[in-house]
């Protein structure tokens, strides 16, 4: 595992508080009392963070907001994404359509996972998903993001787990992960009504954490199909950008019925289908295809 960059980790920790509070200038005295960081580092990293840009230091009280260059590089991250969007918008449409389920396109920004565009009608047992509302890219969360991210990436994702996770939690996790890699799409099974609960709940922003903290001590990700039938909660599966890394990723919810094995591989078929119709469209390079041979 690489070694901690505490200088890096407090510029992080700085940009997430003034992200999460955008209305709000902090002072330098509030800002090293709410993040425990010492005056003369914190000062030196201010004023280097707004020489660049990427915070406005107000002369007369000393105060830092967001600044420009960092709000271009977010409207350019956000505006990549919205184009890519639109090569997505009508395949999801169609396969929304076909399997009588509802799609959603996300994309991980940060340490969120923010919803980009929905297609289908919202049903029983699906989420209340609005474009624009964010998840917490946190386990149990975020597998289809991960199974193709660096081990180091793969450890900070479980380290954003809300309470601490055992040993063979962790080792549950990990499995997991390289089940949606070696699969190609991730499943999630409903545990009884908390997943409903989460998909309730995206706009309050205090209910989340603690419903993440249950799932993650559930058998939410199904590594193993096994025989009889299943409630499921998603399948997803990833759109690869030119950079062979995950762009977006589309889900299907609201299944009505509990599936067999041989249903899930079916759904997911016309899933992963779509998914490389999209990373077609958009230049995409899947890595895993590259390495077996299948592309230069």
């Amino acid at each position: 595992m690489a070694r901690p960059a505490p200088a890096v980790d407090r510029t992080v920790a700085v940009l997430n508080l003034l992200a999460a509070h955008p209305d709000t200038a902090f002072s330098l005295s509030e800002m090293c009392r709410r993040l425990d960081i010492n005056k003369a580092t914190a000062h030196a990293m201010l004023t280097a963070l707004a020489d660049s840009g990427f915070l406005l230091r107000n002369p007369r009280d000393k105060s830092y907001t967001l600044g420009p260059a960092l709000i271009a590089l977010g409207s350019a991250a956000a505006a990549r994404r919205l184009e890519l969007v639109e090569f997505a918008r009508a395949p999801m449409q169609h396969l929304a359509a076909s399997t009588n389920l509802q799609c959603v396109v996300s994309s991980a920004m940060g340490e969120e996972i923010v919803f980009l565009a929905v297609a289908g009608e919202v049903v029983p047992f699906g989420p209340h998903v609005r474009v624009g509302q964010r998840i917490p890219l946190a386990p149990p969360i975020g597998t289809v993001f991960m199974a193709w991210s660096l081990p180091d990436e793969v450890d900070t994702w479980l380290n954003r787990a809300v309470g601490k996770l055992t040993e063979p939690e962790l080792t549950r996790f990990r499995n997991g992960v390289r089940a949606v890699r070696r699969r190609g799409y991730s499943v999630g099974l409903e545990p009884d009504v908390l997943g409903v609960r989460l998909g309730q709940s995206l706009d309050d922003h205090e209910a989340v954490p603690p419903l993440l903290a249950e799932l993650s001590h559930t058998s939410y990700l199904m590594d193993d199909f096994g025989t009889g039938t299943h409630r499921i909660g998603h399948l997803a599966a990833p759109v690869f950008g030119p950079d062979e890394r995950v762009a977006m990723v589309l889900t299907l919810y609201g299944f009505q019925k509990q599936l067999s094995g041989s249903d899930i591989d079916k759904l997911a078929t016309r899933l992963t289908a779509t998914t490389r119709e999209i990373t077609f469209a958009v230049r995409g390079r899947h890595p895993d295809l590259r390495v077996s041979g299948l592309l230069d």
